[in-house]
């Protein structure tokens, strides 16, 4: 039986000033005084704002949407788009897409301003080789490591071509903490300085009539995109994309104002895997199929989300998420989703 293509969109969004992504703390007084922020966002963050242009764009009330849903195929029901999103990652000098380093990447950072790096690659332990009881008795490990003080690359970005060079055996890696000196092509580790800076906003709580409440003093953090860099993500639709070539659109925390543009220019690479696969988005542990749900996996650690729900009125629940990078112990060939990449 033949399947309906999929169509897939790259958005490109570059951001006017900072964007603020909330995390998980609470803003009650006298229980935080710091909001953190949990970036990259999850795809949520990103389908919410395109699907806010595309309504704005349309001229679609949002009681004329929820009243019928079924009229609007791309955008879905409220709690089902009808389209998915690979990302959020990030494009490097308009040409270079850059993807999470996968978290069973280990590498020695006591040296800072090492330019090149020597990464080992952890594999699932054979099957109680160690005689280990747990949820899972093949966790990944790094075999006969050479540093003592090995620590992971989750958190690091990187490029397609060092995916490539880590399959074939090069697991001696540049290091890139400036953007302009990123080559195409090339294979290169990035920290996440390399991409943005965080910046503390200091901010006063309001009352009811939008004055200060006196000793109610709180900090954010937002975050700049270094020059250089934007946000990219990936829409996967069986409909047309209906949003214009560019534009503008609203993101994340106060509805920071981005420009956008969509292109066709990027696509991955094909690597010649060894039964691992990375995610390139966060993914939420309640949504994982059984075939990952039940296989070793490397990753971060396990954030949690709520959120607002716009039909609802009120806050979603709390929800555990695994960072992209995760890497898991499967085929790719197992799995029918674009949201994943053989390393």
């Amino acid at each position: 039986m033949q399947t309906e293509k999929n169509n897939t969109t790259w958005i490109i969004i570059d951001p006017v000033d900072t964007l603020f992504f909330r995390g998980a703390e609470s803003m009650v007084a006298g229980e935080n005084h710091e909001v953190d922020t949990l970036f990259p966002p999850i795809p949520q963050t990103i389908i919410g704002a395109v699907r806010t242009a595309v309504m704005g764009q349309q001229s679609i009330a949002p009681a004329v949407y929820f009243a019928a849903p079924e009229k609007f195929p791309f955008l879905g029901p409220p709690d089902q788009p009808g389209f998915s999103l690979v990302g959020p990652l990030f494009l490097a000098n308009g040409e270079t897409i850059l993807l999470p380093a996968p978290a069973n990447w280990h590498t020695d950072l006591s040296d800072e301003l090492a330019p090149k790096l020597e990464v080992r690659s952890a594999a699932p332990l054979e099957e109680n080789t160690l005689g280990l009881k747990g949820s899972n008795g093949s966790p990944f490990w790094v075999r006969k490591p050479q540093h003592d003080n090995l620590k992971s690359l989750g958190g690091w970005w990187t490029t397609a071509k060092t995916l490539q060079s880590m399959a074939a055996g090069q697991t001696t890696i540049p290091v890139v903490t400036d953007i302009s000196r990123l080559s195409a092509g090339g294979a290169a580790l990035l920290p996440p300085s390399a991409l943005y800076d965080r910046e503390e906003r200091l901010g006063i709580a309001l009352t009811s009539h939008r004055t200060a409440k006196d000793g109610h003093l709180y900090t954010t953090v937002h975050i700049r995109l270094r020059s250089g860099v934007e946000l990219a993500a990936k829409i996967v639709s069986k409909h047309e994309v209906p949003l214009a070539d560019a534009g503008v659109l609203q993101l994340g925390g106060e509805q920071r104002l981005c420009r956008y543009r969509l292109s066709q220019e990027f696509d991955f690479p094909a690597v010649q895997g060894n039964g691992l696969v990375m995610s390139l988005s966060p993914m939420r542990l309640a949504d994982l199929p059984e075939t990952l749900a039940s296989a070793p996996r490397a990753s971060g650690k396990i954030f949690r989300v709520g959120g607002w729900d716009m039909k609802e009125g009120f806050h979603k629940p709390m929800r555990a998420w695994l960072p992209s990078g995760t890497v898991f112990a499967v085929d790719r060939d197992t799995l029918d989703h674009c949201n994943f990449i053989a390393i």
